[in-house]
């Protein structure tokens, strides 16, 4: 991981990547939707595999999406995130009662700011 050489600028570059991670993680669960713009950049792609095809919306309409979704108990985890200079990827799961998405993210600096470019998610059913 190539960061800055300083161990306060690795920190800061933590805690900028988690702060973006939280926005989606802490925003998706509870259907809070300018959280969850917080997190994506206006262009992102949101892509996952119904039905063995591959759909694919744009920010607006995730967000439409989501804000249709039933509201349900969810639990959010980080599981991994990575970063070189100012490009990175993250590994998240979101775990409801009945089932469970787990989403791999793409992520890009710009202007200080870290943003989600690109998620790709998997559905999981788990009973």
């Amino acid at each position: 991981m190539k960061t800055p050489v300083n161990k306060a600028g690795i920190a800061d570059e933590k805690h900028l990547i988690l702060l973006t991670l939280n926005d989606y993680l802490q925003g998706r669960p509870v259907k809070d939707i300018e959280r969850l713009r917080a997190a994506f950049h206006p262009d992102a792609r949101i892509r996952t595999i119904i039905a063995g095809k591959l759909v694919q919306w744009t920010l607006p309409q995730y967000l439409d999406l989501v804000a249709q979704a039933t509201l349900q108990e969810c639990q959010p985890e980080l599981l991994s995130y990575t970063w070189d200079g100012d490009t990175g990827s993250a590994h998240v799961q979101l775990t409801f009662d009945t089932f469970r998405f787990i989403d791999r993210f793409n992520l890009v600096k710009l202007d200080g700011k870290w943003w989600i470019v690109d998620k790709i998610s998997y559905r999981e059913e788990l009973q």
